[in-house]
């Protein structure tokens, strides 16, 4: 078996064989990556209440006089009030005779200033004075909370925790962006459906916050069938799902997924094993994730002898994210994730310790999420470092910079965009994604980008390329439909997708270049069932590789 071994890689450079490992291992990755994105709910847009919209209400009593001079203003109550706004409102009413709109003026521009950093409840007004004095007193009585109270319908194991999905307290002043922050951490479950009800409290000032939740079974299967993948590792699959949806009572997720190429073919073969976890806390969701893929692909050497090139790589990572700003239409937030990858590959049985490392990587990066235009825009600009540490592969000392680096640096950036409007009396959606990324080391295959397959540039799915930099491009155009038949609602939609991608390597003998590709596709709902038949084509492939037929791809969900 050594001498086989040994004869393979003789004919299969160790670069060539190393390239193809790290090829089939991020297909791997991006397969995973896909299927949780089907399975799993997906944050909601960005919402919440214009507060511009919101005009304060404001009284003033009668004053006894069309006018009153007043030299002096002194606002009480008002811990939260910027001094700017103290300040102009001292310098523009102060030393006049103010009138009773003067004052609603004055009381109004107060309530709004605070209504429009969130704080809704939060009022200005005269309190019992004689203004004769010359000194106008106000009063402002901040807003706060009394209590949460939650109130559920429906069937549920499990009970929301309002303290981990609202950043706010009992006692602490009423900030809407908080309690809708809140409201988005529970209905991050599918399982949830919550809505926000604010009512007068026991006391003036005070407000009693209402969520109300029509909740369903905490318990989800997501099953996939598909022939989306290569001969190498077998191009049919199928996979499974499962979630938990706050069973812990900390409004948490935890979901299973397996995926295995079937029917299982000794020779050629994929599996792989997920899981994921993720716990809301008020702003902030931190989340753990771990998966093991495997992965056999038998090669025929000239001799007619057959020899077993296996995979094996596992995955853990931690992360967090952190909303540092929300408004009516917008999100930003920051986030970090530290990975360990550990690949090990097998060549008729024998460790290959050129193709086999572990990995450490810090992600840090900035996200977006924001309506632009009639349409939902996203960003994220993100940094990657590899990591000596937690038993990573060191880069020796005087590393050429022809080589794979462990210890490398990359930026990222992602965006994507997603808008309805209408052509001749069609509602059609147009939406586009965009993922690049630019690294000026040499990179090994696992944190390259990958350009061809069903995840990136669609039509090539035996020609692909990967490298240090580039970038792909999405674009699809779709037009949604929905009818009944037979009493039960049918619906899906039909779409022509356009793909163009390019990459570049800074390592000799590398391929780079690019390539784009056309998609046809159709898909239909019905109750829990959805079908979705494509057919893809490459349009352009770089000079050194065969344009493959036309594929046709189905992809058969059902969901409970």
């Amino acid at each position: 078996m050594l001498a086989a071994a040994a004869q393979a890689q003789a004919q299969i450079t160790p670069g060539a064989l190393d390239r193809q490992n790290q090829l089939i291992e991020r297909q791997q990755q991006e397969l995973l990556r896909q299927e949780q994105e089907r399975a799993l709910p997906q944050r909601p847009p960005p919402g919440g209440t214009d507060l511009r919209t919101i005009e304060p209400k404001v009284s003033v009593p009668d004053l006894g006089a069309p006018c009153r001079e007043i030299r002096e203003i002194r606002i009480g109550g008002a811990s939260r009030l910027p001094e700017d706004v103290r300040t102009a409102i001292t310098r523009d009413h102060a030393g006049r005779c103010l009138g009773t709109a003067e004052l609603e003026a004055v009381l109004a521009a107060l309530t709004k200033s605070y209504i429009d950093r969130g704080f809704i409840t939060t009022r200005a007004y005269l309190p019992a004075q004689d203004l004769r004095s010359g000194v106008l007193d106000i009063a402002v009585v901040e807003g706060s909370i009394e209590r949460f109270e939650l109130q559920q319908t429906g069937r549920s194991a499990s009970a929301v925790s309002i303290a981990g999905a609202f950043p706010a307290r009992p006692g602490d002043l009423l900030n809407l962006r908080d309690l809708e922050q809140g409201i988005d951490q529970i209905n991050s479950l599918s399982s949830n459906e919550a809505t926000l009800d604010v009512q007068p409290g026991s006391q003036p000032g005070r407000s009693v916050v209402v969520v109300r939740n029509k909740a369903r079974l905490p318990v989800h299967l997501f099953t996939t069938y598909d022939n989306t993948g290569t001969p190498a590792t077998g191009e049919r699959s199928a996979s499974a799902t499962l979630s938990l949806d706050g069973l812990l009572g900390l409004n948490e997720l935890i979901a299973i997924t397996r995926r295995q190429s079937v029917p299982h073919d000794r020779e050629h073969n994929a599996g792989m094993t997920a899981l994921r976890a993720s716990v809301p806390f008020g702003y902030s969701s931190f989340s753990l994730d771990a998966s093991e893929s495997d992965y056999t692909n038998t090669l025929v050497l000239p001799s007619g002898r057959k020899l077993a090139s296996e995979g094996r790589t596992a995955t853990q990572s931690l992360g967090v994210d952190h909303v540092v700003y929300r408004d009516q239409a917008s999100r930003i937030s920051m986030s970090a994730r530290l990975s360990v990858q550990d690949s090990r590959n097998f060549l008729g049985g024998e460790f290959l310790s050129v193709s086999s490392r572990k990995l450490s990587t810090l992600d840090l990066g900035t996200a977006a999420f924001t309506q632009l235009g009639g349409g939902v825009l996203n960003a994220r600009l993100g940094f990657v470092r590899g990591l000596a540490i937690l038993g990573a592969l060191e880069d020796p000392a005087g590393l050429s910079d022809k080589l794979p680096h462990a210890q490398f640096s990359k930026f990222t950036l992602d965006l994507g965009y997603s808008r309805r409007f209408d052509a001749g009396g069609l509602p059609l959606l147009w939406s586009s994604q965009f993922s690049g990324q630019h690294s000026r080391d040499t990179l090994y295959g696992s944190q390259q980008i990958l350009v061809g397959g069903i995840a990136s540039v669609r039509g090539s799915l035996l020609n692909t390329l990967s490298g240090d930099s580039g970038y792909y491009w999405r674009n699809e155009i779709a037009l949604p439909w929905q009818t009944v038949a037979g009493g039960e609602a049918l619906s899906g939609r039909v779409y022509l997708g356009y793909d163009f991608g390019r990459v570049s390597n800074r390592a000799d003998g590398v391929p780079s270049g690019s390539m784009s590709g056309a998609t046809l596709g159709a898909s239909l709902l019905w109750r829990r069932l959805s079908l979705d038949v494509f057919a893809s084509r490459a349009l352009h492939l770089p000079a050194s590789m065969t344009r493959e037929s036309t594929r046709v791809g189905v992809r058969l969900s059902y969901s409970l």
